[in-house]
């Protein structure tokens, strides 16, 4: 049988559950058309290079299996009727567990990627919100120092309008 490397997108907005019974449906299918699953990695959610279908981010997953031209039929049709799945490749590969290796080197453990994912995002919102906060209270300084300058300018004229009524 010939070597394949799977590598799909799925929707972020899959909670664990949904994901891992879309993953089910894909693996029994795989298994049925003939396939074997070999490596299985999970990349994590991570950001798009561009928008797809409205989503800025996705979870990538690499899948190494065995299987025949059939099989990567099924799978693909599978794959296009799927809403939770965003986008998918898959290439015919020489040495699956070199390539695996490859790419598992590539992958940091899970906990690390999460972590460091939501620590980013975390900066990313903290520091837009400073960056609003402040550009709010610059605003609101210019318009107090103008308000009060405007109040200073009308006093100004209201004691030489007073003057000049007591002069004439």
């Amino acid at each position: 049988m010939t070597g394949y490397e799977l590598v799909f997108i799925t929707t972020p907005t899959l909670n664990e559950e949904d994901l891992t019974v879309v993953l089910k449906k894909f693996k029994k299918s795989l298994t049925e058309s003939g396939g074997k699953l070999i490596h299985e990695y999970v990349w994590g959610r991570r950001r798009l290079a561009y928008e797809i279908e409205g989503n800025d981010f996705g979870v990538y997953h690499a899948w190494y299996f065995t299987g025949s031209g059939k099989t990567v039929d099924e799978l693909q049709r599978q794959f296009g009727y799927s809403d939770d799945i965003l986008r998918n490749q898959i290439v015919k590969t020489d040495d699956l567990d070199e390539e695996a290796a490859f790419l598992h080197n590539l992958i940091p453990p899970k906990e690390e990627t999460t972590e460091k994912e939501e620590d980013q995002e975390i900066s990313a919102e903290i520091k837009q919100e400073a960056e609003i906060v402040a550009d709010a209270e610059t605003e609101s300084e210019k318009t107090e120092t103008e308000s009060e300058v405007n109040k200073e300018e009308l006093a100004g004229d209201a004691e030489e309008v007073k003057t000049e009524t007591v002069d004439a």
